[in-house]
């Protein structure tokens, strides 16, 4: 079955802040999305809307849907856990847990109950798709934190697709690396599209040009214009995002 994404005039509150206003939209399959805009515009609150982990914070307050095959993901009797499971999150910062290498990427696969013969395949398999594995196969039960930031990004792209999730979601997850760290990443993205629906956030219009196949660009809680990456790059519709990529504005 072909998993499908979307949002269907969701609208999100912090307090009495308007964060999201009324966003429709379908996402791409097994391709990458990249949300573009200003600080404040709302890109990691709908990012983040997606997955449900916006309920992390009491303040939050969410009406309309996020429909994940079809189905609301905010309904009732959903299974949380089941919808994190299938659209993984990858953070701006590396975060690895404290403990080893290995546990960092069984984590995730434990919590699901898969069982330790399969485990220790799947920790390598999630390893070498996102080359790592010959950097740290003979070191497994190192302490993930004596990785290098590039490293534990990669770790925790490991971590984050050991459970085999259907969508991947990427909150600046090259911002706080070096440039060839941040390559090695932009990379991997590219080669895990076609197998994962990729959502990511970004400030860096360059970075969304080398990877989307396809922009929303948000400006105020509001979807201003979206399309495919060439459409939206080459002829934008909006004049707010015209302004926007010739960077007079934001």
């Amino acid at each position: 079955m072909q998993q499908s994404l979307a949002a269907r005039n969701l609208n999100v509150w912090y307090g009495q802040q308007h964060a999201l206003k009324n966003i429709n939209i379908d996402l791409p399959i097994r391709e990458i999305t990249a949300i573009i805009g200003p600080s404040g515009c709302g890109k990691s609150t709908f990012l983040k809307s997606l997955n449900r982990l916006l309920e992390l914070n009491e303040a939050v307050r969410v009406e309309g849907e996020v429909l994940l095959d079809g189905e609301n993901i905010y309904g009732p009797g959903v299974d949380v856990t089941d919808v994190r499971t299938r659209i993984g999150m990858l953070a701006q910062k590396p975060f690895p847990l404290p403990m080893s290498i290995y546990d960092n990427v069984a984590y995730g696969m434990r919590v699901h109950g898969m069982q330790n013969g399969r485990m220790a395949e799947g920790v390598e398999k999630a390893l070498q798709a996102v080359g790592l594995w010959s950097e740290v196969a003979e070191r497994l039960k190192a302490p993930a934190t004596g990785l290098s930031g590039g490293q534990q990004q990669r770790l925790c792209l490991a971590r984050a697709i050991a459970v085999e999730p259907e969508i991947l979601l990427c909150d600046e997850s090259t911002a706080s690396l070096d440039p060839i760290a941040a390559q090695g990443i932009e990379s991997l993205l590219l080669e895990l599209r076609g197998r994962y629906t990729l959502v990511i956030v970004t400030h860096n219009i360059a970075q969304a040009r080398r990877l989307a196949d396809y922009v929303m660009f948000m400006w105020l809680g509001e979807l201003v214009e979206h399309g495919p990456a060439q459409t939206f790059f080459n002829e934008p519709k909006e004049t707010l995002t015209q302004e926007y990529l010739a960077r007079r504005i934001g």
